[in-house]
């Protein structure tokens, strides 16, 4: 049986046991005003979200809601959309294991959710087209495969380097030299090595601290970075 063919056998014996009632008093989403990036511990590659978790598709979080017993076991195999940011089918994991995607870094302050989903897109447009960018270097391709997949599915730094570019280039960012936008990062190093050892600058006032993690894996709301002292 085909793995789209398992994926709808699945969507309907999943709908079969929902309750009719609709859910009571469902929790209200708030439209994120963050963008999230995640790597994968084993691959290196990142993926980027509007939430804090890679969420698995909304109709297996509504069904959750309603309490549908054994749905967690039921869907394990039902792939996840952000999946999709992996361009290369063949290095897509077949679905997300949030035991191997731990959080990297959040950019948090956007002044409106579309000014965040504008930057999340841009992101994720430039993690769609990064391994066909690398797979257009001659000197890359000349290389044996065993030696060309890590360097292909390795996309932090490339990844943190965009994201700070995109922060520069974003015009009302700009005006401000980024004031009010703050970066958490999972791992501090991961900023001292790309400013460093790639040259990369942030807009002036764009603050940066950690990101808490609960178990590598978790985010937990994290405290304002106080300002630097003048």
């Amino acid at each position: 049986m085909s793995s789209a063919a398992a994926a709808s056998n699945t969507i309907k014996n999943v709908t079969r046991r929902a309750p009719r009632k609709p859910v009571r008093n469902p929790p209200r989403v708030t439209p994120s005003k963050s963008v999230y990036l995640f790597r994968n511990i084993q691959t290196s590659q990142v993926l980027v979200s509007m939430t804090k978790r890679l969420e698995r598709p909304h109709w297996i979080r509504a069904l959750e809601g309603q309490g549908v017993a054994g749905l967690e076991a039921e869907t394990a195999r039902v792939p996840n959309q952000n999946l999709k940011q992996i361009a290369d089918e063949t290095r897509r994991p077949p679905r997300v294991r949030h035991d191997h995607w731990h959080p990297m870094a959040a950019v948090q302050g956007f002044k409106t959710h579309q000014e965040a989903l504008s930057f999340h897109n841009s992101l994720r447009d430039h993690q769609l087209n990064m391994t066909e960018a690398k797979r257009d270097s001659a000197e890359h391709m000349a290389q044996p495969k065993r030696l060309r997949s890590p360097v292909e599915m390795n996309q932090i730094n490339e990844t943190l380097i965009k994201m700070a570019d995109l922060l520069a280039k974003n015009e009302t960012l700009a005006e401000s030299q980024g004031k009010g936008v703050t970066i958490l990062w999972e791992r501090p190093h991961l900023l001292k090595q790309i400013t460093e050892n790639h040259g990369v600058s942030f807009l002036n006032a764009i603050q940066h601290g950690d990101l808490l993690v609960h178990r590598g894996r978790d985010i937990v709301d994290s405290p304002a970075p106080k300002p630097a002292a003048a």
